[in-house]
């Protein structure tokens, strides 16, 4: 049988005799924090997860950060074109703004649309991935109706060690960066910076400029600690992108986007079953318009938390914490009220009993703009033989409106209430040695949806799925399959969500010699509605991306990749055009690349 053991996310990272403890584990086991705010392994969480590491990033060679997500379980995506164009990501068949994302623990996205910036992340700044599907305000808060998507950027350890990469490739792409990371004494760092730059495509055809539509990115990345005490650490990390994104609407149009996140904060044992962190964050989500139309869309989030988690016994923990929230947006409209706060307070206690795990956790949200809610889960977990363990959990989420549903001139409404929902999930995982398995059930009910127009609370939706994924990494062969069903329905109209496909899957299969790689990946959608009335329907579609690469020394590594390899038309979305001379509308097109080769030169100091 397995043995559980509780650790306060923090501890691993504050004590690294833990981390050296846990290595061997992690291997074949990841720790991760997203699902409780303290450290699990995937076996142990009562919630369905995948976890995405540096290796298999720089396995699948990505391009864009959506290309890490696409297929995955329970995520379906829609996008406005590639390289830096809107991108809206679908969590177990959820509305795009019902997912919350974080970098380093820093809360993230726009105020004003709700969603987040997908789009701008740039994959050769990130260490890891954390997806946590289902319910998740009752420890976060807001946002996290569909579930959470948690970035780590890189960390150092060790000696000091450098690294590098250079890159082109189709649509005259190149990429570059260079980092430095390692530790002293009792002190760990990390610094970073990369750039990207794409002509792109055309994103639509007969709607502004012929032109190609390019995009290009500056990413910084620090990461810094240092143990006051054996027990004590002081903490602080950076995060910021900037750049332009170029799209079709007049004859030249384009936006200057700023995405970033710092953090500083402290973190140690109080005593032998109590340990606190205390962190101070501000993050920023800004996108400004140029050409034909100019219009400002900047959001500044400022929050303080406080976490402890207090050991009792040998098989309680008990999570107590706060936080307060402090939003403010810049926008080109006048908006009657541009600030407003939330003071969040959570707890959560998990425990061991027997063969069974039971995790309870309960927040209270008090907003200046929309008053107080309150959500809870319920999750236990039980071990059926050695390699098998289930898991069940009912959980209640809600979804603050935006500043625009809110106070946008002509269209807000201050009288539109948080959107509310209930999720059940049932699900098993089989896990031994080299192999895993996983299924989930599950069901969402969501009431008093926003539709975008009009802003009022007239919509509820309902959402059935089950999730598949499965994994071996056998005889220098590496496999990785999912596959999501979806039953989505909007209750008022019987109707299917817009833009979301029911069938999704992804097949990741690799295969090692001494010094070679090569691998493919397989990703297929079903169709979707682009449209709430259901009139406008989007065929699926399949992909296969192939990958290779070449270890020509133990410091430097060449790597080749064939996006879309059969060369595959196809879109996720489309946009409806006014023509005002005829009276009448149509749709068009957010086109997508078709074939496209890239090629990489990375170093890494050993």
């Amino acid at each position: 049988m397995q043995t559980r053991s509780f650790l306060p996310a923090a501890v691993l990272l504050a004590i690294p005799t833990l981390v050296s403890a846990q290595e061997q584990l992690a291997q074949l086991d990841p720790i991760l924090v997203t699902p409780t705010r303290t450290a699990q392994t995937t076996d142990q969480t009562l919630a369905s997860v995948t976890v995405i590491d540096r290796e298999e990033i720089e396995r699948l060679q990505p391009k864009e950060f959506v290309d890490l997500l696409r297929g995955r379980a329970g995520i379906g995506v829609s996008q406005n074109g590639p390289f830096g164009k809107a991108t809206s990501l679908f969590m177990r068949g959820t509305n795009s703004d019902h997912t919350l994302l974080l970098v380093d623990g820093v809360r993230m996205g726009s105020a004003t649309t709700g969603g987040a910036s997908w789009q701008f992340l740039p994959p050769s700044e990130i260490e890891r991935i954390e997806i946590v599907r289902g319910p998740r305000t009752s420890l976060y808060g807001s946002d996290a109706i569909g579930g959470v998507i948690q970035v780590f950027t890189k960390k150092g350890d060790g000696p000091a060690r450098i690294r590098a990469h250079i890159g082109a490739g189709s649509f005259n792409t190149w990429e570059m960066g260079a980092g430095v990371s390692g530790s002293k004494e009792s002190t760990r760092y990390n610094f970073s910076a990369s750039h990207s730059s794409t002509d792109g495509i055309n994103v639509q055809d007969g709607v502004g400029d012929d032109d190609r539509d390019g995009y290009d990115n500056t990413s910084v990345t620090a990461r810094l600690s240092h143990d006051i005490t054996d027990v004590t650490e002081l903490f602080a990390t950076i995060f910021h992108s900037e750049g332009e994104t170029e799209f079709d609407a007049n004859e030249k149009d384009w936006y200057k986007f700023e995405h970033s996140a710092a953090q500083l904060g402290l973190r140690g044992q109080v005593n032998d079953a109590w340990f606190s962190s205390l962190s101070l964050s501000h993050s920023r989500d800004e996108l400004n318009r140029f050409g034909g139309l100019s219009s400002k869309f900047n959001t500044a989030r400022n929050l303080i938390s406080l976490q402890n988690d207090f050991f009792v016994g040998q098989n309680n923990l008990l999570t107590l914490g706060a936080d307060y929230l402090d939003e403010r947006v810049t926008v080109s409209e006048d908006f009657s009220r541009t600030s407003r706060d939330n003071v969040g307070l959570f707890g959560q206690w998990q425990t061991d009993v027997g063969q069974y795990d039971i995790a309870l956790s309960l927040r209270h949200d008090d907003n200046e703009a929309f008053g107080t809610e309150t959500t809870g889960q319920v999750a236990l977990g039980v071990q059926l033989a050695d390699d098998w363990r289930g898991r069940a959990s009912v959980g209640t989420a809600f979804n603050a409106p935006t500043f625009n549903e809110l106070y946008y001139p002509g269209y807000g409404n201050q009288d539109v209430k948080p959107e509310r929902s209930e999720t059940f999930e049932a699900g098993v995982r089989y896990s031994s040695g080299n192999y895993y398995g996983d299924a989930a059930l599950f069901q969402t009910n969501i009431e008093d949806l926003i539709p975008v127009f009009p802003v009022e609370n007239i919509d509820n939706a309902r959402i059935r799925g089950v999730e598949l994924e499965a994994g071996l990494e056998v005889n220098y062969w590496s496999f990785r399959a999912t596959l999501t069903h979806l039953d989505h329905e909007d209750l008022d109209t019987g109707k299917e969500l817009e833009r979301r496909p029911e069938n999704t899957g992804r097949l990741d299969l690799d295969r090692y010699w001494n010094r070679f790689s090569v691998g493919a990946t397989i990703t297929a959608e079903g169709h979707r509605f682009n449209d709430k009335a259901n009139e406008d329907r989007l065929g699926g579609f399949a992909l296969v991306d192939l990958r290779a690469s070449y270890k020509i020394s133990t410091e430097w590594t060449l790597s080749a990749k064939l996006d879309n390899a059969l060369d595959k038309d196809y879109v996720t979305t489309r946009s409806r055009v006014y023509d005002f001379a005829q009276g009448s509308s149509y749709y068009v097109d957010y086109n997508q690349p078709g074939r496209a080769f890239f090629v990489t030169l990375n170093y890494q100091q050993q």
